[in-house]
């Protein structure tokens, strides 16, 4: 007898965190090697794609999809470690915008090629079509998800 669709929504949940937390580990330990972290690398990508203007701290907590407390503790480390500085926005002195730095953009320049690698490597027991599949089939879970 076939499973029914409740094993089968169990184990498909079971399936895709043991899958995250695989992926998780695997990001946190290669991170590491560049004293950074997920969120941190995540924040910078966010910035670098944003240019030179920067992003507003709410918008980039939107963005990461992170509170407001949980953006500013990150953007505090990352000024800390030179990573990013902050401005006052010109146009409305209340906002207040996180810019990349150079150092930033040195380093990412740095992991970007080797984070590519590792996510290639780390798929490639996929082929193509596989991996169409899964971006296919996870966009229509989080818009299932999106609508509970």
């Amino acid at each position: 007898m076939p499973p029914d669709e409740g094993y089968l929504a169990v184990r498909a949940v079971i399936e895709l965190t043991r899958t995250m937390d695989l992926l998780e580990d695997l990001l946190a330990r290669h991170f590491a090697h560049f004293n950074l972290s997920q969120p941190k690398f995540n924040a910078l990508m966010e910035l670098y794609h944003a240019g030179e203007q920067g992003l507003p701290l709410s918008e980039l907590g939107q963005r990461m999809l992170v509170s407001r407390a949980n953006i500013t503790g990150l953007v505090d480390r990352l000024e800390r470690d030179g990573l990013v500085v902050r401005v006052v926005d010109p146009k409305d002195r209340r906002v207040i915008r996180a810019q990349i730095t150079p150092r930033a953009v040195q380093l990412l320049h740095g992991v970007l090629p080797l984070h590519n690698d590792l996510i290639k490597r780390a798929t490639s027991c996929l082929n193509r079509e596989e991996k169409e599949t899964l971006i296919r089939l996870l966009v229509k879970l989080q818009q299932g998800l999106d609508k509970l």
